[in-house]
């Protein structure tokens, strides 16, 4: 195969095309990660320790929302169920 028949075998139809432009980016990051002095294991241990955080965050978060709407519930029912239970008993009586 020449030169320009692999070539031509990139830059044709859908997948070919795809291929050389994940090359060309690949190229263009891997050169601008390696300027700044980061590499890929920095990176995606970055990535996942910041994912970390915002769960770790999130899940602080839901266990506040989740105390405070039990607090709520708890307070409610308190004045709900023995209304609710003076009022069946009084409509039951009829």
């Amino acid at each position: 195969m020449t030169r320009q028949s692999i070539k031509d075998r990139l830059t044709q139809g859908g997948a070919g095309r795809t291929v050389l432009k994940l090359v060309i980016a690949s190229i263009i990051v891997g050169a601008i990660f390696s300027f700044l002095g980061i590499g890929v294991r920095e990176f995606w241990s970055g990535v996942f320790d910041n994912v970390k955080d915002v769960v770790g965050m999130l899940g602080e978060s839901f266990g506040e929302i989740a105390l405070t709407v039990l607090t709520y519930l708890l307070i409610g029912a308190g004045i709900v169920i023995p209304i609710w239970l003076v009022a069946r008993l009084l409509s039951s009586r009829k």
